[in-house]
């Protein structure tokens, strides 16, 4: 079980990747009651898969997928839990901005239920020259 759960989730952080986000297909691997949260603990709990894409979708206004130099380092899985280690490199207001990234997923009957990002809020605002305290402030509103 846990080889197709890391595929279904290695096929979500793919269509992550490029100038955007391949939202319609990141959404198509989400279960209904998906949840994510982009920041464990800062960033509110989006609920529901239309929620999720309408957020994705604003994300796609405000930066890029993921582009030249990211890269996935490991992923590990157990059961319905796959684990993903990625460097991250997005442009951000004109900005190439890249960070580390650790991802935790929650797959069931083949659809991710959760998705749960834990990265440095202070190395990303640093590299845009912004306060971390406000990087949210925008989102699930």
């Amino acid at each position: 079980m846990s080889a197709g759960n890391e595929k279904i989730v290695l096929d979500f952080v793919h269509a992550a990747y490029g100038e955007h986000m391949d939202v319609e297909a990141m959404a198509a691997l989400m279960a209904e009651d998906f949840e994510w949260q982009l920041n464990v603990p800062l960033s509110p709990v989006i609920r529901g898969r239309d929620a999720a894409r309408a957020e994705l979708e604003k994300h796609n206004q405000l930066a890029s997928g993921m582009v030249d130099g990211s890269e996935i380092r490991t992923v590990v899985s157990n059961d319905d839990t796959v684990v993903v280690e990625r460097l991250d490199v997005n442009l951000i207001a004109g900005k190439r901005v890249t960070f580390h990234v650790t991802a935790i997923f929650d797959v069931r009957d083949g659809a991710i239920t959760c998705w749960r990002e834990y990265w440095d809020t202070g190395d990303i605002a640093r590299q845009l020259g912004s306060d971390p305290g406000q990087m949210f402030d925008q989102i699930g509103s």
